[in-house]
């Protein structure tokens, strides 16, 4: 009896234990969170029950951004539900900076996880690229695990500087740094007495049109004295046919240009420059014979006092007639080429014939020449030029255009010329008289 006594109060005692025990606070779990390098945590570290709730942000620096909590995960705020451990994370930041190298400046605009930073040169700079090689302005960047640092480099414009050897100047845009894209002209002017012969880089346009770009360009404009050579082209009336055009140091220069009847060149060709009229076309006051048009003096050639040919080369040259320029074209070979002597220049090669079959043969462009003649043989090359009229220079490259000493006597403020192009041939074409064109001397032997 005794013992049963003793075992029931054993039991006894050892649920009152238990039922104290249950009594007793739930247990608690310790969450630290921390920051590392690059920002700070908001949010307070403790022992919090199971089931309770905590939330932190991350919080950067300057200069940093936040990338991950300690266990990968990307959420900020960060609500951590109190479970059954310890919980122990750290914020990860990533610096992200970027700057500018002398030239310009750098603004960054931050939407999230994402970066922009903007490249702004300076006066008289260019972005070049980032540190990394890239050229992208703006610039986008995603975050990653890993610092990001950028530098944007900067270059000063490209200096542009042309200037002009012995015998002439330049005129045009001046000196200086431009900006990419900007478009520039330089005009090379000779001297009296003296001819505008190639660009240091062996380019002939004149005037020359440059586009800037990344690198510096020095051009020197080149001159010299003209010079006149002929070729025997076989023709029926003996004529000498020149090299070169007026105003031209080689073959594939343009030379320069002059309204019928004028011997020096300049700015503007139009009817109110025109030395020869009024101001007008229907007042012209030498080489007509229409009452019409002003006074009437019934002459139909240029004088030699008002042929440019032989007033720079002397009385043994003058303009071709239009006869003469008929001749050209009918009892020469004409090939076109768009690249004589590799120089890049258009026009037509003028051969004297081999045979009867190949006179007044045209071979345009995209036809195949004979195989019979070559740069070595007998020929004037006869550049695309093109024309002026006002200011300006229309189709170099695609139309020839050559002044005659005719005048058209059908309309006498038109004088005759010839014309020609890839596919075409006009020994006998009229023009405005006030025209600039260019001019080919012949010498007459005969």
């Amino acid at each position: 009896m005794t013992k049963k006594l003793i075992l029931t109060m054993t039991l006894l005692a050892a649920v009152a234990t238990m039922f104290v025990a249950c009594k007793k606070d739930d247990p608690t779990y310790s969450v630290q969170v921390t920051a590392a390098q690059g920002g700070t945590v908001e949010g307070q570290n403790g022992e919090y029950k199971e089931g309770e709730t905590v939330v932190f942000k991350a919080i950067p620096a300057d200069g940093y951004c936040f990338s991950q909590w300690s266990d990968g995960k990307t959420d900020n705020p960060r609500t951590i539900n109190v479970r059954t451990n310890d919980i122990s994370l750290t914020a990860i930041f990533i610096g992200v900076s970027a700057t500018a190298t002398e030239g310009g400046t750098v603004e960054t605009q931050k939407d999230g996880q994402t970066f922009v930073f903007t490249a702004t040169p300076s006066d008289g700079y260019y972005f070049t690229q980032w540190s990394d090689g890239n050229t992208d302005n703006p610039r986008t960047i995603n975050i990653s695990a890993s610092d990001i640092t950028l530098e944007a480099q900067f270059a000063q414009n490209a200096l542009i500087t042309i200037t002009a050897g012995s015998n002439g100047t330049v005129g045009g845009s001046d000196n200086g740094r431009y900006a990419q894209g900007e478009t520039l002209t330089f005009t090379a002017i000779p001297a009296t007495g003296y001819c505008f012969s190639q660009w240091s880089d062996g380019n002939i346009d004149n005037p020359r049109e440059i586009t800037v770009g990344k690198d510096d360009i020095s051009l020197t404009a080149e001159f010299a004295e003209p010079t006149i050579a002929t070729v025997d082209l076989g023709l029926p009336s003996g004529n000498l046919w020149a090299t070169c055009n007026v105003g031209a140091a080689n073959p594939w220069n343009y030379g320069d240009y002059y309204a019928w009847g004028e011997t020096q060149t300049k700015d503007n060709y139009n009817w109110k420059t025109y030395k020869y009229c009024n101001g007008d076309y229907d007042k012209l006051t030498k080489y007509n014979n229409y009452a019409e048009y002003g006074t009437v003096d019934n002459k139909t050639t240029l004088e030699s006092s008002d042929d440019v040919a032989t007033t720079v080369f002397g009385a043994d040259y003058s303009m071709p007639t239009i006869a003469d320029w008929k001749e050209l074209a009918e009892e020469c070979y004409w090939v076109w080429t768009a690249d004589y002597n590799n120089r890049g220049v258009t026009g037509y090669m003028v051969y004297r014939a081999k045979a009867d079959a190949d006179k007044g043969a045209k071979v345009y462009e995209g036809d195949t020449p004979s195989a019979s003649y070559s740069n070595s043989d007998a020929h004037i090359f006869l550049p695309a030029a093109g024309y002026r009229l006002d200011s300006n220079l229309y189709y170099a490259g695609t139309y020839g255009c050559y002044w005659s000493s005719s005048l058209y006597e059908d309309d006498p403020y038109y004088a005759l010329y010839c014309f020609f192009y890839s596919y075409y041939v006009d020994p006998s074409n009229p023009s405005y008289r006030c025209c600039g064109l260019s001019v080919r001397p012949v010498r007459r032997t005969n």
